[in-house]
């Protein structure tokens, strides 16, 4: 499988998890649950993909993977 695939996949796992437990320790109603774990969700992704993204810009991957061997 493409390493790219692979790791948005873990970033969407990632994301998914930390949504889930940050969104079932309210006390709210389920629609509002639903509602936050959404929000969260979207949140951690889009912070994740920006530190990715930025750590692509400035090489910091490009020897990661190197010294890994892909």
């Amino acid at each position: 499988m493409n390493t790219v695939i692979i790791i948005l996949l873990v970033i969407i796992a990632i994301s998914t998890f930390f949504s889930w437990i940050m969104g079932r320790n309210k006390q709210v109603e389920k629609p509002v649950r639903v509602m936050l774990f959404v929000l969260y969700f979207w949140l951690l992704l889009f912070v994740q993909l920006t530190v990715l993204g930025t750590l692509y810009y400035f090489g910091v991957l490009d020897a990661l993977f190197q010294s890994m061997g892909f």
